[in-house]
């Protein structure tokens, strides 16, 4: 973890509820896209905070029910681009198997 992401760790935690991303972004002088993964890359919160609606939120501040709801649409977001890719594979599959027609050159 970077130095930066263990000062916004230590700070988030000291917080004790729900940050505002514009907040975050004001104190440690940060894009809002930093502080969430992007791709493979892991945001700058992403280690130690759950994210909604109200920011962000240290996980060991967050109470159970924050947790679960938080847990819940994390794997539901991966449940459903796991069906997406799946379906994009078996379309690709498809479109490839089908001969391609031939479009005439005037």
């Amino acid at each position: 973890m970077s130095a930066l992401a263990a000062s916004i760790e230590a700070w988030l935690l000291a917080q004790r509820g729900w940050v505002d991303s514009d907040a975050l972004c004001v104190v440690f002088h940060v894009d809002a896209r930093e502080l969430r993964a992007t791709g493979d890359a892991p945001g700058l919160c992403s280690h130690f905070a759950i994210s909604g609606p109200r920011g962000f939120r240290h996980i060991a501040n967050a109470t159970e029910e924050e947790w679960i709801h938080f847990h819940a649409r994390m794997r539901a977001h991966g449940i459903n681009e796991l069906r997406r890719v799946k379906a994009l594979r078996l379309r690709r599959a498809a479109a490839l198997a089908k001969p391609q027609l031939e479009l005439a050159l005037p």
